[in-house]
């Protein structure tokens, strides 16, 4: 069995960011640090954080004392009002490129532009940028949910940072067929775009895929269709431990990817496994 790896894993440049932000806070001897919400989609990432006493938080009024990182996600204007009225100390741990599908919608609001927003209904992500709109925004992650407008209105599309170039453009297309005034900024962040052709031309090429990441991840959960819609014999895995109801009968060649969110001790412990059982 040979083992092929994605040259893009382990985490991306926002989620190793944040986590480094998490761990200097824990070297400063900061007794309370807090997360709103998991500091990213990995739930055996976030288990080992917590160990380091870096924990998640339900609630902003949760996080009074101490300090408390805003995940790389982002946060809503609700609950960064909110926080300020607590008077609790926020760190910002967001993604950059994050930000630049807001700024984008910040733009296009101000040009009086109805926001066709390509992206996942009730994603942190999306639910932070709805909340700072100050426009009409529609969320949509396929072109049959292109809403029926006047076709006079001026539109402006972006998309949340975990999407596909794929499914941008259809919308885009559709779009521009059903309103003359319409622009469009592709937003998806250049790692998950380069994960995703890596993982399509990978899953061309081998017997079995495996997809490494959480199962609450938007990113590998897209990475992991994609892989499979070329490779039907693609398995979404967390850990090391689910490889065992996995089976590579025939499998002479076993690509390995993963999500953004999925660190590199858990691909290394992947990695291990395979050439254990390749020799």
């Amino acid at each position: 069995m040979k083992i092929i790896k994605a040259k893009q894993s382990g985490f991306c440049y926002g989620v190793k960011r944040a986590t480094r932000i998490a761990l200097e806070l824990e070297t400063q001897g900061i007794s309370r640090i807090n997360t709103l919400g998991p500091l990213m989609h990995n739930p055996q990432e976030v288990a080992r954080l917590a160990a380091h006493g870096i924990i998640p938080r339900d609630k902003i009024e949760d996080c009074v004392g101490g300090k408390t990182i805003i995940r790389t996600h982002g946060i809503t204007r609700q609950e960064l009002e909110r926080a300020e009225s607590l008077g609790i100390n926020l760190v910002d741990a967001i993604c950059p490129y994050v930000k630049v599908p807001k700024n984008h919608i910040d733009q296009f609001c101000t040009q009086g532009r109805a926001i066709f927003l390509v992206g996942d209904q009730g994603h942190p992500e999306v639910v932070a940028l709805l909340s700072f709109a100050k426009g009409e925004v529609f969320v949509i992650s396929d072109p049959t949910q292109i809403p029926q407008l006047d076709s006079a209105r001026a539109i402006g599309i972006v998309a949340q940072t975990t999407q596909s170039r794929e499914v941008f453009d259809e919308i885009v297309t559709k779009c521009r067929l059903q309103y003359a005034d319409t622009k469009a900024v592709f937003t998806v962040c250049e790692d998950t775009e380069k994960r995703q052709n890596e993982g399509r031309e990978m899953a061309g090429k081998v017997d079995l895929m495996l997809v490494v990441g959480g199962r609450n991840s938007a990113n590998t959960c897209r990475l992991t269709d994609i892989c499979r819609s070329i490779q039907p014999r693609t398995h979404h895995i967390e850990c090391v431990a689910e490889l065992e109801l996995v089976s590579f009968k025939a499998a002479g060649r076993v690509g390995l990817v993963s999500g953004a969110s999925t660190p590199d001790w858990i691909i290394g412990e992947i990695e291990q496994w395979l050439e254990s059982k390749s020799g």
